[in-house]
């Protein structure tokens, strides 16, 4: 019943290549974009989780536990 109904629609094809478009396009783009980093930058997130020097804001409003 499903193929009936989609087969009914007019330029139902065209569906499935904007799909493919879409997700190759994203992924080209974040391909390009990790490219582009800067070595820099990608040594100071990769610290970041265990760089202790820097202490949150919201450490000092935790709920102290019982």
């Amino acid at each position: 019943m499903e193929q009936k109904v989609i087969c009914g629609i007019e330029g139902v094809g065209i569906y499935g290549v904007i799909s493919i478009l879409i997700c190759f396009t994203f992924f080209t783009g974040t391909f390009l974009w990790v490219i582009c980093l800067k070595k820099n930058y990608l040594k100071h997130m990769e610290a970041l989780p265990l760089d202790g020097s820097e202490k949150n804001s919201t450490d000092k409003n935790q709920p102290t536990k019982l």
